[in-house]
């Protein structure tokens, strides 16, 4: 597969990715309304188990169990149980379209490490705009206003380790399958979420909290599967800006949901995050395009 279709089919991951995620934050964020936190994430990891497992029998693919002892896949799942326990925590105490607005800063810290770790070049208007993406994540957070909310802390710091998750992401070797990264991934989160019974209390499920649970983890896995996709063989630079695509859906089902409506300053924030992520995706395209068209070098 060429580059260009590998970042193709990137593209289509991320944005796919991004619907379910986007999804998934919907529904824990309406089940905290009838289960605490760290049970949701055991319930919603061990329908997510359930359900990866199911896929792996179907793709014949359990052969591949003992690839699962892959470090980075290991500490790839342990990232996300914790960051699935810190985002719920969130999302119960803030408007789901303010949460994915200060997550949508994280292409933009991609860009950043891709840039300095990763030898991709990024030039001077990229640079301007992921710094006109920070200005934007500064107009959502409100710092040092009355509209503050100290959680929107916790949410950065959320971001920081979804960006450590992506590049471990990168790590883990392309022949061990991706259902057997979904499977680790929600038999760890799994193993958090019914930790967390021994600091948080637990109540009796409800039908209507365990139904919500379950559509939940139906969308994280689906989440879970074509980000990793997204991240197979591509270009980080050019496939990260495609996640916020997230804010649309966020906006639609907190209003929809929850009946959230931003306030001006925060809409202002989350469409210059929009605008910065179109810019960068338009000069990684000029520059896709002159390398393409760029005459060889003749030796001297």
């Amino acid at each position: 597969m060429s580059k260009m279709t590998a970042n193709q089919r990137g593209i289509f991951a991320m944005l796919g990715a991004g619907f379910c995620f986007g999804t998934n934050d919907a529904m824990t964020k309406l089940a905290t309304n009838y289960l605490p936190v760290s049970q949701i994430v055991g319930l919603r990891g061990i329908f997510a188990f359930a359900l990866a497992f199911l896929i792996i029998l179907l793709r014949r693919e359990l052969y591949a169990f003992a690839r699962t002892r892959n470090p980075a896949l290991i500490a790839r799942a342990l990232i996300e149980g914790f960051t699935g326990i810190v985002l719920i925590y969130c999302l119960a105490r803030m408007p789901l379209a303010n949460v994915t607005a200060i997550l949508m800063i994280q292409p933009f810290l991609l860009t950043v490490v891709g840039a300095a770790f990763l030898g991709e070049t990024v030039g001077w208007r990229r640079w301007l705009a992921i710094a006109a993406g920070f200005a934007g994540m500064l107009l959502v957070m409100k710092p040092a206003t009355s509209g503050f909310n100290s959680t929107t802390l916790i949410v950065l710091f959320a971001t920081l380790m979804i960006l450590t998750r992506d590049l471990l992401t990168r790590k883990i070797p392309h022949d061990i399958p991706i259902s057997m990264v979904v499977f680790g991934t929600s038999l760890v989160g799994s193993f958090v979420g019914l930790s967390g019974s021994l600091v948080e209390p637990w109540t009796t499920p409800s039908f209507t909290g365990t139904a919500i649970v379950m559509v939940a983890a139906l969308f994280l896995v689906a989440a879970f599967y074509l980000m990793t996709l997204a991240f197979r063989g591509t270009n980080v630079s050019v496939i990260s800006p495609f996640r916020y695509a997230m804010i649309v859906n966020a906006v639609f089902l907190g209003y929809v949901l929850f009946g959230d409506i931003p306030d001006s300053i925060s809409i202002a924030g989350m469409a210059i995050i929009v605008g910065a992520g179109l810019y960068m995706l338009h000069r990684e395209t000029v520059k896709s395009r002159a390398s393409r068209t760029a005459p060889p070098e003749v030796p001297h």
